[in-house]
C-alpha cells in the first residue's frame, strides 16, 4: 500500500514500505507553484522507523475518519490523501485549516527537516 499526502502548496509526501519504511518528499518548484515564486525546498527520500511510519499512517487514518473535515473538491490550502492499493486508488480531501492537516504536516515537516 502507498500513502500519498499533498499539502496546500502541492508538495507531495509518499509513504511506502520497500525493503524498509520510506518517506519520499517531492517539493513544488516556482515554475509549478500558483504564485510562480514559491519553492518547497529540496527533494528527499529518507528511511524512517516502523514506529514513525505507523504514527503517520494512524494520523492519516484519523483524519480520513473525521467526515466533518472531508470536502469534495481540492481548494487552495486543502490537504489531499491518496491511498493506492494494487489497482485501486482512494482520494480524500481535507478542509483547509483543520487540526488534522496541522497534525499530519507537523509530523511530516519534522521528518524532512531532520
Amino acid at each position: 500500500m502507498i500513502y500519498r499526502y499533498l499539502d496546500g502548496s502541492g508538495n507531495e509526501y509518499v509513504l511506502r514500505k520497500e525493503i524498509n519504511f520510506v518517506l519520499e518528499y517531492t517539493p513544488v518548484k516556482p515554475l509549478y507553484s500558483s504564485s510562480g515564486t514559491y519553492d518547497g525546498g529540496d527533494y528527499l527520500k529518507k528511511e524512517i522507523t516502523e514506529l514513525l511510519y505507523d504514527k503517520i499512517i494512524s494520523t492519516i487514518n484519523t483524519a480520513i475518519g473525521n467526515k466533518n473535515i472531508l470536502i469534495k473538491n481540492r481548494v487552495k490550502a486543502s490537504g489531499m490523501i491518496i491511498i493506492q492499493e494494487k489497482n485501486k486508488e482512494k482520494v480524500f480531501i481535507l478542509e483547509p485549516g483543520s487540526k488534522e492537516i496541522k497534525k499530519i504536516e507537523r509530523i511530516l515537516h519534522g521528518i524532512i527537516s531532520n
